[in-house]
């Protein structure tokens, strides 16, 4: 028994002991789930519910096939993890975000950490991934470095990165949070060595161009220094070995290559939503994702045009010739964006990729 003292009066705290088993609380999280005023909760209980449970008993959601396990479905549910998914349903049921409640969401490939300071990973921005993938094949190009403008969660990047081994990326978010969320996930997939992240906002133009062009000069002059520390190497090595030495020296050359060149590939998952399209959104995304990293004025398209000017201004110095500019995109936003894109900065599009829901999700531009 516990006392608990207040008000110089003692009061006896039984707790209350769960005897349920694991497929008893799946069907109590189902119903709870289901009174939800919130349709978009109410309608997928049964599969929220298994989400729910699963973390609370340490199962990842990729592996949600062992709830059908007798063994599991049997056990007994402690009276801890009984209460840790009680806090759980109630978040949901104030329309929190599962991806938040459970701390991550999977994303193309891979399961990417998340929190309030990012945006939730969604299946519609995979399209991006694709559609990189396909122009990148059938253009015959060179993917070797990326820059990823508003990275969040890093899983745009960090999925382009995967794609192409040979790649290395930058990351930017005006989000010091963010960025936080997205390093944690470069290190969870191994690709910290091949990605750094700024933090900078890119309405900030004049900023984020030195940033990115002093990333250029340093890497060239880093390289430059490690070519002479390889030749004044190769100087005190014995003839014998003045083969080998070269060889090596050239093998790091082409290593370092990537980190000499402007970039190949843009990619972008801007805020794109009006103030007024902002209010029709389930709470699940208006109470709780960061507005921020969601709304944009004049009409959804501030800051296509704040990206396309930068990236117009800055074309010579970063892009390289046959580079390739990727946006993320609104419902009905395209002609918007294209003309943009071409009519004011003279960027070529070559082509665009629909969402499940048959929208139009990604367009897709190169440097003339």
């Amino acid at each position: 028994m516990n006392f608990i003292h207040l008000s110089k009066k003692f009061y006896c705290n039984k707790s209350k002991i769960i005897n349920k088993n694991v497929l008893e609380i799946l069907k109590d999280t189902k119903e709870k789930l289901k009174k939800s005023n919130n349709e978009l909760i109410s309608s997928c209980s049964e599969l929220e519910s298994k989400l729910l449970v699963s973390h609370v008993l340490k199962i990842d959601s990729g592996n949600q096939y062992q709830l059908f396990n007798k063994k599991v479905q049997s056990r007994i549910i402690s009276n801890e993890e009984y209460d840790i998914l009680q806090s759980f349903i109630d978040r949901r049921l104030k329309n929190e975000p599962i991806s938040y409640i459970i701390g991550y969401r999977y994303f193309w490939k891979n399961k990417f950490f998340c929190d309030h300071s990012t945006l939730i990973p969604r299946p519609d921005s995979e399209t991006i991934i694709e559609k990189i993938i396909e122009v990148s094949k059938e253009k015959e190009l060179k993917i070797k470095k990326i820059l990823d403008l508003g990275t969040g969660t890093g899983c745009l990047l960090l999925s382009t990165l995967n794609e192409f081994k040979d790649s290395i990326g930058i990351g930017i978010d005006k989000s010091s949070e963010a960025l936080m969320v997205a390093n944690k996930n470069a290190i969870e997939l191994s690709l910290d060595k091949r990605v750094f992240f700024l933090n900078i906002d890119w309405n900030d133009k004049k900023k984020i161009s030195k940033l990115l062009l002093n990333t250029i000069n340093s890497n060239n002059n880093n390289n430059n220094n490690n070519n002479n520390n390889n030749n004044n190497n190769n100087n005190n090595n014995n003839n014998n070995n003045n083969n080998n030495n070269n060889n090596n020296n050239n093998n790091n050359n082409n290593n370092n290559n990537s980190s000499n060149e402007k970039f190949d590939l843009v990619i972008s998952n801007p805020p794109y939503i009006s103030n007024e399209e902002f209010k029709y959104l389930n709470p699940t995304v208006t109470d709780w994702e960061p507005k921020t990293a969601l709304i944009a004025d004049e009409n959804g398209l501030k800051d296509y045009k704040s990206i396309a000017s930068f990236l117009n201004e800055n074309r010579d110095s970063l892009l390289s010739d046959n580079s390739l500019i990727i946006f993320e995109i609104g419902k009905g936003q395209e002609t918007d964006i294209q003309s943009i894109m071409e009519n004011q900065y003279s960027f070529k599009y070559i082509g665009c990729k629909k969402d499940l829901n048959s929208i139009i999700r990604c367009l897709v531009f190169m440097k003339k």
